[in-house]
């Protein structure tokens, strides 16, 4: 049975989601990743998410369908992790940083 997500899981989901797509930024849902020993039909936790828009999560030519293809062309799931991370990291920055400027200032 899955787990319903937590309020910060929720903003951490909803944060991923408005990257808009990694492959090719159009607006995203949520791509829960499975590690290598998940079984099929299961998946990892709500913080280990991915944003894809439907084609790239569950399209044609997509990380559902074509996983092997799909990773070679675009990384696995776990650099798409990565990369997820970072950016998300990146705005908090920059959004810290303007907070704190605009306190300096007011």
């Amino acid at each position: 049975m899955k787990k319903a997500p937590t309020k910060a899981e929720r903003e951490h989901m909803s944060k991923v989601a408005s990257l808009g797509c990694l492959v090719c930024q159009r607006p995203a849902n949520v791509h829960h990743i499975r590690p290598i020993g998940l079984g099929i039909g299961m998946r990892s936790g709500h913080y280990q998410t991915i944003p894809l828009c439907y084609d790239h999560h569950q399209g044609q030519f997509s990380i559902h369908n074509c996983k092997e293809q799909f990773e070679a062309m675009y990384g696995t799931e776990e650099e798409l992790l990565h990369r997820t991370l970072k950016e998300i990291k990146n705005i908090e920055q920059v959004n810290n940083f303007f907070n704190l400027k605009g306190e300096n200032n007011g």
